[in-house]
């Protein structure tokens, strides 16, 4: 990619990231059972790590990866449960990614959300990355990625996800497109009391699990990369990230 190429698509990604981290989420209250599982799908899901990146190994122990990151999560099936919030079809949060070489083709990944005025939402996770399968004579290869987090929506709902996910892919020049799919579990602790959403008043915790398909495009700009990705859970995430591999 060309240096020209660069200076447009930076500026352009940082204003995204920037004005879709102030959408606000809107929490109704009175959920039933059936409420809580359809918004721990939502939520639980949602966020959970991406792979969002060149998922080629940063290349042994020397290899350091940062990104900012923009992730969209839908929620207009939110806004029809319980008390039946505010319309609102999406919401979005950032999270910083840092990466680290830990031996061989194996990458440790961590994750932190970045707060915003406008949105109480919080997010710790990680990943853990092996390459273990790259093709001898075309630019091919196959990796395994266990990954979980935890996100802390309005100290109201609080969710914990772990997946794994087989990881394709294909490197062509400085571009890489790949797929992926595995299987997430989603655990979610909603809040009751006087101001709490549940319809018992009481604070209850639901599971839900389910198949994870993925597809991204990871663009190359010397030690810079634009990364895009589309997660397909009960509906479609779409993310975005800036980062710096070296």
């Amino acid at each position: 990619m060309s240096a020209r190429a660069l200076v447009f698509i930076l500026p352009f990604m940082i204003s995204i990231v920037s004005v879709s981290s102030f959408a606000k989420l809107v929490i109704p209250t009175a959920m039933t059972t059936s409420d809580r599982q359809t918004a721990l799908e939502a939520l639980g899901y949602g966020t959970g790590a991406k792979l969002l990146g060149d998922p080629y190994p940063l290349g042994g122990y020397s290899g350091v990866e940062f990104g900012i990151t923009d992730e969209i999560i839908p929620t207009s099936d939110i806004s029809r449960l319980g008390s039946k919030a505010t319309q609102q079809t999406e919401t979005s949060y950032s999270v910083m990614t840092i990466g680290k070489g830990l031996y061989n083709n194996v990458d440790g990944f961590l994750q932190f959300g970045l707060s915003s005025t406008s949105e109480s939402i919080s997010n710790f996770g990680g990943q853990l990355r092996w390459g273990f399968y790259q093709a001898e004579y075309v630019p091919a290869f196959l990796s395994l990625v266990l990954s979980g987090s935890s996100t802390n929506f309005q100290n109201l709902i609080i969710t914990n996800n772990q997946a794994l996910d087989l990881i394709t892919g294909i490197n062509v020049d400085d571009v890489t497109l790949y797929l992926g799919a595995g299987q997430m579990r989603a655990q979610g602790t909603f809040v009751g009391g006087a101001s709490g959403i549940t319809d018992t008043s009481e604070t209850l915790k639901e599971n839900v699990s389910g198949s994870h398909f993925l597809a991204g495009v990871n663009l190359k700009f010397s030690k810079v990369f634009l990364a895009m990705q589309i997660d397909r859970y009960t509906q479609a995430n779409y993310s975005a990230k800036l980062g710096f591999r070296f």
